[in-house]
C-alpha cells in the first residue's frame, strides 16, 4: 500500500490497467487472502478521508509522519504466522520502522533499502562513488522460529539481522535496471514478461526479490536462500506464478 510516493508507478495502478477490480472492501480483501490470492484493498477504500492527505507531502515538500507509519498499518490480520515488509530511503527510518513491526506482534519484519527507497532490491552493481548513507539492497530485519515466541512479553524474542544483499553473490549477472520512465504499460510488460519465463534483468529481479525475502523472514523451506532462490523460479517456470497473478484478476470482480 503507497499512501505517499513520488511519482513512482503502484501496484494498484498496475492491477487497474490489467482489468482488477482494486476498489475492495477490507471484508472482501479478508475473503480473496483466504483463498490466498492477491493483495489487500485500495488504500483510499481502507483509509477513507485520510487518504485526502496524499497531497500533503506535495505541499509541504516535507515527509510528513503518515507517509512512514502507513507501511507498517495492519489492516487485516492472520491467524497463523505474520511478516511485514517496507522500504525505506533516508537513513535514520529503519530502526523505527522495524520498532513499529514489533509492536504489531508480527513473528517477522524486513525494510530494504531497494531502488529509489522502493522495495525491490536490484541486480546493478554498487556505484563506487556512492558514500552517503546506506547502499541500495541494504536489509535490516527480525524473524522468530516459531509463532510463539513472538508474543511473549518481554517482546524482544527475535533473531535480529542486518545485511547487504550483493546478486552477484547469488549467481546474477549484474544488470541496469529496465528503463520504464514511469510507464504503467511498460512496467506491465515487462513484468508479464518474467512471469512467462523470459529470461533477463526483469526475470533476475523478481526471483532475487522473491527468494531472498522469504529467506531473511523465516519462511518455511527458505532456510537455504538457494533453495529460495529455486523455489521462486520453479514458481515463474512453472506458471503458477502467472496464473495467480490472473486468478486475482477475475476473482476480484466475483468477491462479495
Amino acid at each position: 500500500m503507497v499512501l505517499c510516493f513520488q511519482g513512482g508507478i503502484t501496484e494498484e495502478q498496475m492491477l487497474k490497467f490489467m482489468g482488477a477490480n482494486t476498489q475492495l472492501s477490507p471484508l472482501q480483501a479478508k475473503k480473496l487472502l483466504e483463498h490466498h490470492i492477491g493483495r489487500c484493498a485500495s488504500p483510499e477504500t481502507l483509509l477513507g478521508p485520510l487518504y485526502s492527505l496524499i497531497g500533503l507531502r506535495e505541499h509541504i515538500k516535507k515527509r510528513p509522519p503518515v507517509a512512514t507509519s502507513e507501511k507498517v498499518q495492519q489492516f487485516v490480520r492472520a491467524r497463523g504466522r505474520e511478516a511485514i515488509v517496507a522500504g525505506f530511503y533516508h537513513e535514520g527510518y529503519e530502526e523505527p520502522l522495524l520498532m513499529l513491526m514489533r509492536r504489531r506482534g508480527v513473528q517477522s519484519g524486513l525494510v530494504v533499502k531497494g531502488e529509489e527507497g522502493a522495495l525491490s532490491m536490484t541486480t546493478r552493481l554498487r556505484s563506487l562513488t556512492s558514500t552517503k548513507g546506506f547502499p541500495v539492497n541494504y536489509c535490516s530485519g527480525f524473524r522468530s522460529l516459531n509463532v510463539a515466541s513472538a508474543h511473549e512479553v518481554d517482546g524482544v524474542s527475535r533473531e535480529s539481522f542486518n545485511l547487504e544483499v550483493n546478486a552477484k553473490d547469488y549467481g546474477f549477472e549484474p544488470t541496469d535496471t529496465p528503463r520504464t520512465d514511469r510507464s504503467v504499460s511498460r512496467n506491465i510488460e515487462l513484468g508479464l514478461e518474467a512471469l512467462r519465463g523470459q529470461k533477463g534483468p526483469a526475470y533476475d529481479r523478481v526471483v532475487l526479490n522473491a527468494g531472498m525475502v522469504d529467506h531473511l523472514l523465516g519462511c518455511d523451506g527458505a532456510q537455504d536462500v538457494s533453495l529460495a532462490m529455486d523455489r521462486a523460479r520453479e514458481a515463474i517456470d512453472s506458471g503458477k506464478a502467472l496464473t495467480k497473478l490472473l486468478n486475482y484478476i477475475k476473482i476480484s470482480h466475483k468477491v462479495k
